[in-house]
């Protein structure tokens, strides 16, 4: 208990007693008594009579208050040096608020009638209590307006998101590269709290700053106390963890809070094997196994996408359908590698599912280029599409597939995949992210009409253009927090190509003459127009590539369509640059020593 000293010295740094001299403090510490609150322990509720204040002089408590106008609630952390309740009791209202403990909190309580008769004896407490809550009213009015106008998310009434970030011991040195390349990814303000607050002040501080700042990172240990009121607290809490002990102490977190809000982290093979013995919630909240790199606790690759997550910048691409003209995929990617991004999802429908699929193994886009042309070279491409009536061959394609994808599975992919295919059996969508990748393809591939259903477990599955052109919602469901859509089905076409390579006698390069099958095609494109529209404007981008004369299998004009994806690419290049930007970790790492 602090002792008569230490209750003046808390007195004198509280708004409502500022102004007073020592001896009229020590009056007032003369009729202030100790009290204790244990986390979740009601101080006071709505709608009860005034009948006493507290001083905070240890600790955290949540203050609540219904907003009066349009629902909801007003939420303020308070902390050490705030009073509660002091209007309320000198103005003799029922309390406006109610107010817990969200960690053991100290304080020094005092009764309204002394209050009162104090205010009287030293009007200056009177004004005190009047500056202070003109500057609550002021806090509070913010929050409410920003809830009614619906540019807030929860009830706090804040504009940001609040995450805690809590490493182990053998994972300290993570934390200044990691909020540097956070601060780099995204494109809105990042901050991280000064680590030289208390765990209370750093709570209150960031209720303050998340108005300002997209992402407020709060950074902690692995404390299971504290850690337990940060999942209360924040929005989210993203633990990192790189030994069995470490694991064993989220282990316990996680069984007592359901896992709720808990992104856990394993960063070495030791905190792999351990969480295998916590059969618990928590497990289904881990994120991602992060090896090591030589030197440092986090490779790269993980580092960057760690700095993703935690600020929401995490990128997928959704690849349309449109046969041919998905080389216009390949230029898209050139520009997004080009510009310093990262493709965190990939998912395609058709010829966007093949795309999507190399870039999910690891290829870059010079190296998708090359196995595309490959794959569907003119000789490959005439015995593909030889039979009657333009008529696909199952078993060229078959064999273009197992080849393209050397025989891997969607559990070899370096980036989580979905390629969508249409199941005519059931008559929905069908998203498939398990077994052979070459299987998954077939049954995207499978166009009515040229190529016949894949058979699967008495399932027809064919290409997914009827229904889902662009996959977008699979790609956001799958985890991406910002999504780049490619529509090759746009309504506006270009009457020729610009800078097409001349034929001889200078005529410009046309497309292959179209048959009886082509133009049921055609009008079958057509009636997806709208579909694609809406599907890939579920996208925080999108690009539509505009095309010359061309069909869905005119692979000849393979230069002509990537350089249409690459143009309509750079057009909306700047779109995403303001959602979020590419990651310097050389410059991160230099960045952090002025973090810390």
């Amino acid at each position: 208990m602090p002792g008569p000293g230490a209750r003046d010295a808390a007195l004198g740094r509280s708004p409502v007693f500022e102004g007073l001299d020592d001896a009229e403090l020590d009056v007032v510490a003369g009729r202030m008594r100790e009290r204790q609150f244990a986390p979740d322990e009601l101080l006071c509720r709505a709608g009860e009579p005034s009948d006493r204040i507290w001083l905070l002089t240890g600790g955290l408590v949540s203050w609540t208050a219904p907003v009066t106008a349009g629902g909801g609630e007003i939420v303020l952390r308070m902390r050490k040096g705030d009073v509660i309740g002091a209007q309320d009791a000198i103005t003799g209202k029922e309390r406006t608020a109610t107010v817990v403990a969200s960690i053991r909190t100290s304080t020094l309580e005092l009764d309204t009638e002394d209050l009162v008769d104090l205010a009287r004896r030293f009007p200056q407490i009177l004004i005190n209590v009047i500056q202070m809550q003109r500057e609550r009213l002021f806090r509070a009015s913010a929050r409410s307006a920003a809830l009614l106008s619906g540019s807030v998310r929860s009830t706090a009434g804040r504009g940001g998101e609040e995450v805690g970030l809590v490493a182990g011991q053998s994972l300290t040195a993570i934390i200044g590269p990691l909020v540097a390349a956070a601060q780099m990814a995204s494109a809105r303000p990042v901050t991280l709290l000064d680590r030289s607050l208390s765990f209370a002040g750093a709570l209150t501080a960031s209720d303050e700053l998340s108005s300002e700042n997209a992402t407020v990172v709060i950074p902690g240990g692995l404390e299971p106390e504290k850690l337990g009121v940060m999942l209360d607290e924040v929005d989210r809490v993203v633990a990192l963890a790189g030994n069995a002990q470490e694991v064993e102490l989220l282990g316990r977190v996680a069984a007592a809070a359901s896992g709720r809000n808990l992104e856990v982290i394993l960063v070495s093979e030791e905190a792999r094997e351990a969480s295998r013995v916590w059969s618990l919630e928590f497990l289904k909240h881990i994120i991602r196994d992060c090896p090591r790199q030589q030197g440092f606790p986090l490779a790269d690759a993980d580092l960057a996408w760690l700095a993703r997550h935690l600020t929401r910048t995490k990128l997928g691409v959704a690849l349309g359908a449109g046969g041919a003209k998905g080389y216009a995929h390949v230029g898209v990617l050139q520009v997004l590698e080009e510009a310093g991004y990262t493709v965190d999802y990939a998912g395609g429908s058709s010829i966007g599912g093949f795309v999507a699929t190399h870039l999910a193994l690891g290829y870059d886009a010079p190296e998708i280029d090359r196995r595309f042309r490959r794959t569907f070279s003119e000789e490959r491409v005439g015995k593909l599409f030889g039979g009657t009536f333009g008529a696909g061959s199952v078993e060229e394609l078959t064999s273009m597939l197992k080849e393209a994808t050397e025989d891997r599975s969607f559990s070899h992919t370096t980036i989580p995949l979905v390629i969508m295919a249409v199941d005519l059996t059931d008559r929905v969508p069908r998203a498939q992210r398990r077994g052979p990748l070459w299987d998954a393809l077939l049954a995207a591939l499978a166009v009515a009409g040229v190529f016949p259903p894949r058979e699967r477990e008495e399932h027809r599955l064919v290409d997914a253009i009827a229904l889902v052109p662009v996959p977008t919602a699979a790609v956001l469901e799958d985890g991406a927090d910002i999504v780049v859509s490619v529509n090759l089905l746009g309504a506006e076409t270009l009457e020729e190509w610009p800078d097409a390579p001349k034929q001889e006698g200078g005529e410009p390069a046309r497309a292959r003459r179209k048959n009886m099958l082509d133009t049921l095609f055609e009008v079958m494109d057509l009636s997806q127009l709208d579909t694609a529209v809406r599907h890939a404007e579920l996208a925080d981008v999108v690009v539509t590539p505009r095309f010359g004369p061309a069909d869905w299998r005119d692979f000849q004009l393979a230069d002509l369509f990537l350089a249409a994806g690459r143009a309509a690419a750079l057009e909306q290049l700047p779109a995403l640059q303001a959602l979020c930007r590419p990651i310097d970790l050389e410059a991160a790492r230099r960045e952090a020593a002025l973090i810390l």
